[in-house]
């Protein structure tokens, strides 16, 4: 991720001079900008370039909202910084079929109501709280739920109220 935001960068300043004063932005280079610059494969260049046209391409407010997520990113603790870094690369990894589901996913969690987000969060954060045992038991109740028809859940729902004296 470091190597590529550097890349970026290479390429936006070679850009930028390569523009010259026509865009008003007159700046040579520095010496280890252009030795990067050569040491990058076609592919990578042409990567950057690519990049580069896609940043154009954004209007100004585009422009600014990544800056100023990339400046709450800066601002995060050292170790947040290594979480999200982790996590974008495991995203990476995963196939493009994964990633569209994985985005499906977040689209949903994202259109839930606050009341459900806090719901599912708690139900989560006592899951966290049970002992491996107790969740490798809960999960193979959960799979022999799973498992039943309607009807045999329904009955299984029934016996519970009773229990529970609802």
């Amino acid at each position: 991720m470091r190597t590529q935001l550097i890349r970026v960068l290479m390429l936006l300043v070679l850009t930028v001079a390569s523009l010259g004063t026509a865009a008003g932005y007159a700046q040579t280079p520095t010496q280890q900008a252009i030795d990067k610059w050569q040491h990058l494969s076609e592919s990578e260049r042409e990567n950057l370039r690519q990049r580069f046209q896609r940043w154009e391409s954004l209007s100004d407010a585009q422009k600014a909202a990544i800056r100023k997520k990339i400046e709450a990113f800066k601002a995060l603790p050292p170790e947040e910084r290594q979480r999200i870094r982790e996590n974008f690369a495991r995203f990476r990894k995963l196939s493009p079929e994964q990633r569209t589901a994985l985005r499906r996913k977040f689209e949903r969690w994202q259109s839930l109501p606050h009341w459900k987000k806090t719901q599912i969060r708690t139900l989560y954060q006592k899951f966290k709280d049970l002992t491996p045992a107790q969740r490798q038991q809960l999960l193979k109740s959960y799979r022999r739920w799973q498992q039943l028809s309607p009807q045999q859940r329904e009955k299984a729902r029934q016996i519970l109220r009773r229990r529970r004296g609802g």
